[in-house]
């Protein structure tokens, strides 16, 4: 079992993912061979379906990425579905306290650590590889919570302190509005936040992570982000990619003068 993931953030090497949402199993193997690290299957803001999912967890096996699925929610059920056709992480919204970031946590490992049931599906190849899945997934597995919130920010010391919560990604949109400053990401306010993250998962010893696909993300704006101490970066994905080529090619339109 590996986990590209883990891998690169092992070697201390930045990790770049992409969200996707159109439920396209050839969009999501498009992607896993365009070079990005992680692919994130979002059930939280596009409509999925278990079928679908499933769908697109097969085409990204085709790739080097690690796929991992967003949920809407820390729900012990999805957690253990999704794991079983083969994901190798879990991104759950609003983790706003150590406590449920430890009862998603605790929902993607098997005991004693957690409290997984088990019945490893396409994850251990139809049961071809049981025993090796089993023991070998609590180490690769990963539970990442978004941070989407004032009160995250203010818990985020207790979050990271929990065993089995790998990481974050800021989700800058929600916590820009839970700030009192909707949009303004450049503002002292949303900045504070920000580095107050960051420090509390270096002195955590776990990575930091941040989202910076809106607009698409440029390599100034990457690199921005590895400076600023963060190495999970979720840097792009097939609406805001798709929405840009749309307006690029709009633009181009009008410069004909048609």
């Amino acid at each position: 079992m590996r986990n590209r993931i883990r891998e690169k953030l092992d070697r201390n090497t930045p990790a770049f993912g992409a969200q996707l949402r159109f439920a396209s199993p050839a969009i999501a193997e498009l992607f896993g061979h365009s070079g990005f690290d992680y692919i994130v299957i979002d059930t939280e803001h596009a409509p999925q379906t278990p079928p679908g999912i499933q769908a697109q967890l097969q085409a990204i096996g085709n790739t080097p990425a690690a796929p991992v699925v967003r949920l809407s929610g820390i729900n012990e059920e999805q957690i253990r579905l999704y794991l079983d056709m083969g994901a190798m992480g879990i991104i759950a919204p609003f983790v706003n306290t150590a406590e449920e970031a430890a009862a998603g946590a605790r929902a993607c490992r098997y005991p004693p650590t957690g409290i997984r049931g088990f019945g490893p599906h396409r994850a251990s190849r139809y049961g071809l590889n049981t025993e090796e899945y089993f023991s070998t997934i609590n180490d690769q597995v990963m539970f990442i919570g978004l941070i989407e919130t004032a009160e995250a920010v203010d818990n985020i010391d207790g979050i990271l302190a929990v065993e089995g919560f790998d990481s974050f990604i800021i989700g800058p949109v929600d916590l820009s509005i839970s700030l009192g400053v909707p949009f303004d990401y450049e503002g002292q306010v949303f900045q504070a936040a920000q580095a107050k993250l960051a420090a509390a998962a270096q002195r955590a010893g776990k990575p930091a992570g941040i989202a910076v696909y809106r607009p698409p993300a440029a390599a100034q704006s990457l690199q921005r982000a590895i400076d600023d101490g963060f190495s999970l970066i979720l840097a792009g994905g097939d609406e805001p990619l798709l929405a840009a080529g749309c307006q690029q090619l709009a633009q181009i339109r009008a410069g004909l003068g048609f």
